[in-house]
């Protein structure tokens, strides 16, 4: 079972399945049951700086992109996290979630829309082989949230490296864009 801790007061360890958490690596048996997207991007932003993380769940601000990206010629994928202020139905904004290689996506992408209530909920997505449509569309996009936000967990992509790098670009309405460490 995943753990959560309480380091975010924005984000209650107690808070339901669904709604971000901060994970609790300290336990090595920590496995993905009940960890979705919202906890893997948030633990990775928390994790990598918490001014990051306060940043992206701060409405005020209208765009945030996170790239992480890998040395030339690593083998592994790029990530991007990004947060537009966009309104769809009921959901008050929209995070959209992925690996890249050359600019383009690869293996799992995915759309999340985030409720009043602060519910993270799949809207579109796919992975290479897989694009998934009817009644169990929902269900097959948590999934890709679960395996995206257990990559990023397991592989602590919020570290960096001179084989890695992570880049914040934002748009606000405030000039302090920097982020040195708290």
């Amino acid at each position: 079972m995943v753990r959560f801790i309480d380091v975010y007061e924005r984000l209650p360890s107690s808070a339901p399945v669904g709604h971000p958490h901060i994970v609790d690596r300290s336990n090595e048996e920590t496995d993905k049951d009940n960890l979705r997207v919202a906890d893997g991007i948030c633990t990775m932003l928390y994790k990598y700086n918490p001014s990051v993380l306060r940043d992206f769940l701060n409405l005020q601000i209208p765009v945030i992109e996170i790239l992480r990206r890998e040395q030339e010629g690593s083998s592994r994928y790029n990530l991007l996290i990004a947060r537009h202020e966009r309104v769809v139905t009921l959901l008050i904004l929209v995070i959209q979630c992925g690996f890249m290689r050359d600019g383009e996506f690869v293996d799992v992408l995915v759309d999340f829309g985030i409720t009043h209530e602060g519910l993270w909920v799949p809207l579109t997505g796919h992975t290479d082989m897989i694009h998934p449509t009817g009644p169990n569309k929902a269900e097959i996009l948590d999934d890709f949230g679960t395996q995206f936000a257990s990559q990023i967990v397991y592989w602590e992509l919020w570290e960096e490296s001179t084989a890695k790098e992570i880049k914040v670009s934002i748009e606000r309405n405030r000039p302090d864009d920097d982020y040195e460490d708290e």
